[in-house]
């Protein structure tokens, strides 16, 4: 017998459909939406003892779609010292200071999301950490959680000393005079050796992580969002979540694939992707694809370019293009979809080809495969993107120009200026589809989206934006980050916009931004989320 009608009104729906993009009034029954339309035909479909939420003015909008972000590691970073916006090496260190004093008992002192700018010449060091923490292993994750910067007791506990040779794709930086490690941990460093480290926790408090995350989206508006670098463990803590009914939001999870440098070992994990797959294939909980992580990032200098930075400094994909092509391949013909990492134009086009590859060598398309990032990519590259159908998966709270003075220093005014081309992919027929990359950046939604509109910075309006003339229209920035993440996820029959047969993945706003303006995107307080017609906030 069906349940009771839910009649959502009293303010303005943007539904994210193109077809029928506006409409007065929302009617859920069961977890779906039985009716989008005017206030008359609603107030039918619902039908006399329906039960009435009422918007008050402000506005419904289809659940937010995180369409890059991982879960357990926003949830981790929660707990750890807040290093955004510190501003100077002494801010830096006097947050360390206070997070050791409030935590005596913590075995390490766990910091997270240093900007490189912050720090003397980018390059961080032990000394600058050894002497207010020298009991205590240190571990501070950069912004973009590509590098971790430790003091002396951490490189003791993770067994490096100057000896201690560098991992495939990754780089322990030393002292060019002495060979002394520095405390600075590139790339594979990083995910081969301090992750497993700092990850291996009780089932209970990797719960924990993940259910402080999903609160987190839940009170932003966010009822699904694609996991790119699941692990095992992870995958059984929300899974373990769904079964309680604790799951707030839909993960729709792409494995992480690790470079280890042997072929036969890396093609294990292709298998065993596809056998979890296999097992987690539903509209709450589903295992898609697999993640590359091709290069690194332009703020560390180990994004892979074509030309050197402006310092005169290059480097190698983690992934080589040879390896990388077999995976990719290998992974299509399971019928897995693939995202690759590529932030530097060199990786792009490693990502590119490998991605046309498998299409051709295994006869198939419609696997909607996706680069994540793509910062600074070429505009020959952009065409080919489109042309080929990949999905451009990007973020906007990494254009925030708060952030970009050290990005923009290593690329050079030229490159610089041609970043984060949102419109050249749109021009060129590619799918976008955006998110955050949280804990990498702020989750909110609603500023992500203030900076899709504007390519302004949402912490301070005095800062210039960057090439504000590739800002969206509102209603299209909207779009990109509902509608279309949700495409990329395949998730286009479930949620992402609003209309008659898809989930009620519902937020209501307190006020209309539309008719405001840009602005208003951050004066705007989240009142209600659904997901699946459950209120989850």
């Amino acid at each position: 017998m069906p349940g009771m009608s839910v009649l959502i009104a009293g303010g303005r729906v943007f539904t994210a459909d193109p077809e029928k993009p506006w409409a007065e009034a929302v009617v859920i029954q069961d977890g779906k939406i039985v009716y989008v339309g005017d206030s008359d035909g609603a107030t039918s479909a619902a039908g006399v003892d329906c039960k009435r939420i009422d918007a008050a003015g402000g506005l419904i909008l289809p659940g937010f779609v995180d369409g890059h972000a991982h879960l357990a590691m926003t949830g981790a970073a929660m707990r750890k010292a807040q290093l955004r916006g510190a501003g100077s090496l002494e801010e830096i260190r006097r947050r360390v200071r206070q997070w050791a004093y409030e935590n005596p008992d913590a075995p390490r002192v766990l910091g997270t999301a240093w900007v490189h700018g912050d720090v003397p010449n980018g390059r961080p060091d032990k000394t600058m950490l050894d002497d207010i923490v020298p009991d205590r292993p240190v571990y501070l994750d950069a912004f973009d959680f590509h590098s971790t910067w430790v003091n002396s007791a951490a490189l003791e506990e993770l067994g490096i000393n100057d000896e201690t040779p560098d991992p495939v794709g990754g780089e322990i930086v030393r002292d060019p005079e002495t060979g002394e490690a520095t405390g600075w941990l590139q790339e594979t460093v990083t995910s081969n050796m301090v992750w497993p480290l700092l990850s291996t926790v009780l089932e209970d408090e990797l719960d924990q992580q993940v259910l402080e995350a999903l609160s987190a989206f839940a009170r932003a508006g966010i009822t699904s969002i694609v996991e790119m670098a699941l692990e095992e463990q992870v995958l059984e803590s929300v899974a373990r979540l769904q079964a309680a009914g604790k799951l707030s939001a839909r993960v729709i999870g792409h494995f992480i694939m690790w470079r280890t440098g042997n072929l036969d070992e890396e093609l294990a994990q292709v298998a065993r992707a596809v056998e979890l797959a296999g097992q987690h294939q539903g509209d709450i909980l589903r295992v898609t694809g697999i993640k590359f992580i091709g290069d690194g990032t332009i703020d560390g200098c180990t994004a892979a370019l074509s030309q050197p930075y402006t310092d005169g400094t290059n480097c190698e994909a983690i992934w080589p293009a040879k390896a990388l092509t077999s995976m990719v391949a290998a992974a299509d013909k399971e019928g897995l979809q693939v995202a690759i990492h590529a932030i530097g134009d060199a990786t792009i086009d490693d990502a590119i080809n490998a991605i046309e590859n498998a299409a051709q060598v295994n006869g198939t398309s419609g696997r909607r495969h996706r680069i994540e990032h793509l910062e600074y990519a070429r505009e020959d590259q952009i065409v080919r993107i489109g042309r080929l159908g990949i999905t451009a998966s990007m973020q906007p709270v990494h254009v925030d120009p708060a952030y970009l003075d050290n990005w923009l220093e290593k690329l050079g005014p030229e490159r610089g200026a041609n970043g984060f081309a949102w419109p050249l992919y749109l021009k060129a027929g590619a799918p976008l589809a955006f998110g955050t990359d949280t804990p990498t950046a702020p989750y909110e939604a609603l500023p992500n989206m203030y900076i899709a509109s504007t390519r302004k910075s949402p912490s301070d309006d005095a800062i210039k934006p960057h090439r504000p003339d590739w800002a969206l229209p509102m209603e299209e920035a909207i779009r990109h980050g509902t509608r279309e993440p949700a495409w990329s996820a395949h998730l286009e029959t479930i949620t992402g916009t609003l209309k008659a047969g898809m989930a009620a993945d519902i937020v209501v706003l307190d006020r209309d931004f539309f008719a405001e303006g840009p602005g208003a995107l951050l004066r705007t307080d989240v009142r209600l989320v659904m997901m699946d017609g459950k209120v989850i906030y």
